[in-house]
């Protein structure tokens, strides 16, 4: 008997990491296996403040800030109930296949075609961490993929084809009802797109995506976001081209009737831009508007305001003017400003990076990132504007506006482009 027990002490201390037991305490019963586990968990928390949080709080009460928009209350996690009645398999295919893919509510997204195997087992990790659930240990499966699935990247000869079937087919009504059957029933993306006063309020409001966002762009983004923006939120739904088409339908035929907001505009429309002189206000320290201040093109700016690297691609005239001269209308999904009041009677203001149980970071206008300790937080709300100033209107004539409209504009990306790429 000794000896046995003598010969199981030394197997166990050769167990290969790849099969670590990732308990949710965060202890392990072999040493070699702690390192491993509390690195999975800090990897699954990180992810669970991007991808989860917002719906299923960020301790996993199911309190999230996007939670009261939604008919169906999201699953509180770190309850013991719900950890005992699922083996992590099952959590492990809830998050990969999204609540479609398990038969439960459509509003769980898929994350099968974003994140890899082994992120996803960090996830499930996480989730027993949150209900300090010992009975369920977590094995990383030996041979779980590390690499991300690549999704694909429309090529010029997509866009030209979506466009052709944009104009000759696109138009129907019942392309555009059968995508808003997709977009509020069958898919996950009503879980966090508000259209009118429904929906959540994860990602950008959609009542007027017509006007918005040109329709190439919303169908090459609904079909692989992280093509465009590796970070994004929003994950690969796995989209088939005709969803994602009837989707694209339905959005673009959302133009609501808005004659002031197009009279407002015209003048602007109509004056021809010089994209130099506009390139020449967008990066001058000196001038009335320094937009480079806060927005980065290319790898060059700041970090405070919306990349804009390709807003030429992916947003309209009508949207870049309007953000121009009155900010506020549409804040971009990730930039609206909170007020923070803290314990000692001071304010506080930025943009909201990131927000834990242990408190939050918010970069204010300066761009400067500042982070505030949950106990030195008295209160604080989301406010309905912009930190981007509002009196461009005021600060610039009518050309000199058409001028970084037409720069803008040219911040395109290559496969969008109606010419070919010139040689090199």
């Amino acid at each position: 008997m000794f000896v046995r027990i003598l010969f199981l002490i030394a197997f166990l201390q050769f167990l290969p990491d790849t099969v670590s037991p990732i308990w949710a305490s965060g202890s392990d019963a072999l040493e070699s296996g702690r390192k491993t586990s509390q690195s999975l968990i800090s990897q699954g928390k990180n992810l669970f403040v991007q991808y989860c949080a917002h719906c299923h709080g960020t301790s996993g009460d199911g309190d999230g800030f996007n939670a009261e928009y939604l008919e169906k209350e999201p699953a509180e996690l770190s309850h013991k109930k719900f950890q005992a009645k699922k083996t992590n398999h099952q959590i492990f295919r809830a998050i990969q296949k999204g609540g479609e893919g398990v038969r439960k509510s459509t509003l769980m997204p898929v994350f099968g075609n974003t994140l890899s195997e082994a992120e996803i087992w960090a996830l499930v990790a996480y989730v027993r961490y949150l209900g300090k659930d010992d009975a369920h240990p977590v094995f990383l499966p030996t041979g779980a993929s590390t690499e991300r699935p690549a999704g694909m990247r429309l090529s010029r000869k997509d866009i030209q084809a979506f466009a052709h079937w944009l104009e000759e087919e696109g138009k129907k009504d019942a392309l555009a009802a059968e995508g808003e059957k997709l977009f509020k029933k069958k898919k996950s993306c009503f879980a966090c797109h508000q259209l009118d006063d429904e929906g959540g309020r994860v990602g950008p409001e959609l009542s007027r995506s017509g006007r918005l966002y040109r329709p190439e762009w919303i169908y090459a983004w609904v079909m692989n976001p992280q093509a465009y923006q590796p970070e994004s939120k929003m994950p690969n739904m796995g989209m088939l081209p005709e969803e994602a088409r009837s989707i694209t339908a339905f959005l673009n035929s959302r133009v609501p009737e808005d004659r002031k907001f197009s009279d407002d505009l015209t003048p602007y429309l109509q004056a021809t831009g010089d994209p130099e002189k506009g390139k020449a206000l967008f990066y001058d320290p000196e001038g009335q508007v320094y937009c480079s201040k806060c927005h980065r093109v290319h790898g060059k700016g700041g970090e405070v305001g919306p990349d804009l690297s390709h807003a030429g691609t992916s947003r309209t005239a009508e949207f870049l003017l309007e953000s121009i001269l009155d900010p506020k209308a549409v804040i971009t999904s990730g930039y609206a400003t909170v007020l923070i009041l803290t314990r000692e009677g001071k304010f506080i203001t930025g943009i909201k990076e990131v927000e834990d149980d242990s408190g939050m970071e918010i970069v204010d206008k300066e761009g400067r990132e500042i982070y505030i300790r949950k106990e030195e937080i008295k209160k604080y709300k989301t406010q309905k504007i912009s930190m981007m100033p509002g009196n461009f209107k005021d600060l610039l004539e009518v050309q000199e506006v058409a001028d970084i409209l037409a720069y803008l504009k040219t911040l395109t990306l290559p496969e969008f482009s109606k010419e070919p790429k010139p040689a090199q």
